[in-house]
């Protein structure tokens, strides 16, 4: 069978503002070769089959005000017909009271979204009427392409017959109770947004309308006149929020599938494209806000009924409001330390050991970035309380910490032998700048030796998930060196990922390979990480690099990317102790001061002078105050201290820069005399 054609116009299927958007989130090149395959001026057979088959469509258009809204046609299967692949007939009307009674009239634009809920298949159309009479409406298509199936909730429906009476349509100005109440219960709505392009015939301008769907609550009512909601990821077309970044108007339905009842909400939306919440609310790429404008909800109008059978599976993976405003209020908590539990140990490796954590105090897990780590301080017997920062090795789930420990040194040992499922240990927020570009579209290399394999595994998370959520298709590289099998941590789990994921490649080099190893099954190659090994695997691309490992696998293998070639800013790097940089840059060196200085720790009451070739932590403990720290070398954060008054510089810079208004008294010495929070 001959392959259809896609998009046939010079111009972009898609306009100004979906462009703008993808270009923002970085896949602009790749959705534009995509669009113009799947992205059609006519309607494929299967369309129109589609549409043939359907109890309802879902319509978008704009009335006289220019005011989007988003409505429900129904009828008998069949009410929408296809005579030909340039034409859609619909033998229905809009509701009584609709707000789109009057705008559906010949020559306006108009969106469709043919859904069907119990096999969760979805097409999108956008057109202009062509014709309206007693029989319907005839649409004219200028665009045809379909939608995944994500996020739909599955449905089975039932025909009612309409009553005889219809309830008064209730108008208002904002949300009252009963429809706070019936959006904090809905899994479902339908949005219209309208863009029009001054000269343009191609079909990207218009109506559109399509659907949003979540957890039970994810639309939140923040008061009687503003909602928002969870963007998730999906197709990257980007129809809605492209038509919001040029024009905010938009129209929402909420339909009751148990009642009839239709809720229709005018107003405008904002994209939020980053913050706390944002952050916090697991699965969503952005949020949107929407203020409201008017209000109308029409009673038992629609002559279908919905029963939920199934919620979708996807959604597992995506959070909450509650989940948001506990993450947010723990954000507030960040520098203090709190109680976790062990809940799971599981060996690794012979040297390499994870402990899953869960809060004890019933508040829930502050989100983070994948690469970041977590403060941690135990009470060893003989040696007394001891800080340490140990990388979180899997990306954030909303509900525990997991961190990969390596058994060396004091903490990591009692960690290993003392520490059980059901102890208390305490930690501080995740943190840390050594974090996964999430926003770039670059190709990835994730490069690991020993233990530096557990930012990676994170930042694996995310961009190739163990679990349905989709991700942003970017090729990844994982390189990972490890001494031999006993000492290769999560070797099973690799492969199965790379097994999942087509734009995933893993390479495994040994160095001491055991005779039990075997090879192209538990690792690739023997030696140790090299230019030549780089060369032989990575085509030449623009890629983004994260490294992490021991001191010399880091620097060998540094400059083995920048002898390939590979910008220095490009290479994203984290020692797991102190470290000297890489590649030095001698516009960053200060030097240290010569002269005393005044230093008071406004918190303990003390008073006390700097001397020059000490940090002020050392002056802060030669003070008899213990500060929190762990690495001594500006790498953790944990030290970051409130500057009350005063300045300091860094002779050696730290490897992240503190917050605004804070110092890293671990590498900090004072340039005037000083006031510190401790």
């Amino acid at each position: 069978m001959m392959a259809l054609p896609g998009w046939p116009h010079e111009a972009s299927p898609f306009h100004a503002g979906e462009q703008e958007v993808q270009r923002r989130v970085g896949v602009r090149d790749k959705v534009e070769s995509i669009g113009r395959l799947v992205v059609r001026d006519y309607m494929p057979e299967q369309h129109r089959d589609f549409f043939a088959q359907l109890p309802f469509v879902v319509v978008g258009a704009v009335d006289a005000t220019g005011q989007p809204w988003a409505t429900l046609l129904a009828g008998e299967p069949g009410f929408a017909a296809s005579p030909d692949s340039r034409t859609l007939r619909l033998a229905a009307s809009p509701v009584a009271d609709d707000p789109l009674t009057h705008a559906l009239q010949p020559g306006a634009a108009i969106g469709l979204l043919g859904i069907e809920l119990h096999t969760r298949r979805r097409n999108r159309l956008n057109g202009l009427v062509a014709a309206l009479d007693d029989a319907g409406l005839r649409i004219t298509v200028t665009q045809s392409f379909g939608n995944c199936p994500q996020y739909i909730q599955k449905r089975e429906y039932r025909r009612v017959e309409p009553d005889a009476v219809l309830p008064s349509p209730e108008s208002l100005a904002v949300l009252d109770a009963a429809a706070i109440a019936s959006i904090a219960a809905a899994d479902t709505f339908f949005i219209a947004t309208h863009f029009a392009e001054a000269g343009n015939d191609t079909g990207r301008d218009g109506a559109d309308v399509s659907h949003r769907g979540g957890k039970a609550g994810f639309v939140r009512v923040d008061d009687e006149a503003t909602l928002t909601w969870p963007d998730f990821i999906g197709n990257f077309h980007f129809n809605t929020l492209g038509n919001l970044q040029v024009n905010p108007r938009a129209g929402l339905v909420f339909p009751d599938f148990a009642s009839g009842d239709l809720l229709y909400i005018a107003g405008r939306g904002e994209i939020i494209w980053d913050g706390d919440e944002l952050h916090a609310f697991a699965g969503a790429e952005r949020l949107v806000r929407f203020r409201v404008e008017g209000v109308l909800r029409l009673r038992r109008r629609l002559p279908l009924r919905w029963a939920l059978q199934e919620v979708s599976p996807i959604l597992a993976g995506t959070g909450d409001w509650q989940a948001v405003d506990n993450a947010v209020a723990l954000a507030e908590l960040a520098k203090r330390y709190r109680p976790l539990r062990v809940v799971r140990k599981q060996s690794e490796s012979e040297t390499i050991t994870s402990f899953y954590l869960q809060p004890a105090d019933g508040l829930g897990v502050v989100p983070y970035q994948p690469g970041q780590f977590l403060p941690i301080r135990v009470n060893v017997p003989g040696e007394g309380v001891l800080t340490r920062t140990y990388t979180l090795s899997q990306a954030a789930d909303g509900d525990a910490y997991r961190i990969s420990v390596k058994r060396e040194g004091r903490v990591s040992k009692y960690l290993h032998d003392v520490l059980q499922v059901g102890d208390l240990i305490e930690a501080q927020a995740p943190r840390g700048g050594f974090t996964l570009d999430a926003a770039s579209a670059r190709p990835v290399v994730l490069l690991s030796g020993g233990v530096g394999i557990t930012p990676m595994l994170a930042m694996l998370d995310a961009l190739a998930p163990a679990t349905g959520m989709r991700f942003r298709p970017r090729p990844v590289w994982f390189i990972h060196a490890a001494r031999n099998g006993r000492e290769h941590a999560f070797a099973s789990q690799l492969r199965e990922r790379v097994a999942q994921h087509a734009t995933l490649r893993l390479h495994v080099r040994y160095s001491q390979a055991d005779e039990a190893d075997r090879p192209g099954l538990d690792y690739d190659s023997t030696g140790r990480i090299d230019a030549d090994l780089l060369r032989s695997l990575l085509p030449l691309d623009d890629y983004d690099v994260y490294l992490c490992g021991p001191d010399a696998f880091m620097r060998q293998s540094y400059w083995a990317l920048r002898g390939l070639g590979v910008a220095r800013s490009r290479i994203h790097y984290e020692f797991f102790a102190q470290g000297e940089p890489l590649e030095s840059d001698a516009s960053t060196t200060v030097a240290a001061p010569e002269t005393p200085q005044p230093v008071r720790f406004a918190d303990s009451g003390v008073n006390t002078e700097w001397q020059p070739g000490v940090t002020l932590l050392d002056t802060a403990e030669a003070s008899g105050l213990s500060p929190a720290y762990s690495c001594r070398g500006g790498l953790c954060g944990s030290c970051s201290t409130k500057l009350v008054s005063g300045t300091v510089c860094y002779p050696k810079p730290p490897s992240h820069p503190p917050r605004d208004g804070e110092a890293l008294i671990c590498c900090a010495m004072p340039t005037s005399p000083v006031v510190l929070a401790l």
